[in-house]
């Protein structure tokens, strides 16, 4: 009986130690030390580390994707994100998520940055925008590729923008097409100082 039991505290300790470390898998971050006069957002990869985003499975999402995670701000070691007790992200007006209602119907929307990986291993980053059904859930409305799992961040300009590093001049724009009823992306370079 005392056997019996034993086992199966450690079946339940198992159990809920094994849920709480799902629950709280942060999104692995590696940053390059080199080349050292680089920011660290142009030296920085992100991995991830989930099976769902916003609650929807990744095979809703992109049927060839393993694991996917949304860029939080926790996904940046502190050190790095805060310069001289400012967020420099904020300071910036960046963030990797954004809500509004970006195709003007009505209904809330969400756009957010992550990382994937594919069942090969291959990684990347990409924007998904998000937008509410009728029960009030998260649903697809968009998703791109951006290209390497590297630093991308939202603006909160109008339209919204893509931007792959602080202090850079280009990005891409996240455009709606109200004829076509679709979103894309159109890149811009800011003007030429002389």
């Amino acid at each position: 009986m005392m056997k019996s039991r034993n086992l199966l505290y450690f079946f339940l300790l198992i159990g809920l130690c094994g849920c709480s470390a799902i629950t709280t898998k942060h999104v692995g971050t590696i940053v390059s030390p080199e080349p050292v006069n680089y920011a660290w957002w142009l030296r920085t990869e992100f991995v991830p580390v989930h099976k769902q985003i916003r609650g929807i499975p990744l095979h809703q999402l992109d049927s060839s994707w393993y694991l996917a995670s949304e860029l939080t701000s926790e996904s940046i070691p502190k050190e790095l994100l805060y310069d001289n007790g400012t967020d420099i992200m904020k300071e910036n007006g960046v963030s990797f998520s954004r809500f509004g209602d970006f195709n003007h119907d009505g209904v809330e929307d969400l756009a957010l940055i992550g990382v994937y990986q594919n069942e090969t291993g291959q990684r990347g980053s990409f924007i998904l925008i998000l937008t509410k059904d009728t029960a009030g859930n998260w649903q697809k409305s968009f998703l791109e590729n951006l290209g390497e799992p590297n630093f991308a961040a939202l603006s909160k300009n109008d339209p919204m923008e893509i931007w792959f590093c602080m202090y850079c001049d280009f990005g891409v724009n996240v455009l709606w097409d109200k004829e076509k009823g679709e979103y894309g992306l159109k890149s811009f370079q800011g003007e030429d100082e002389d």
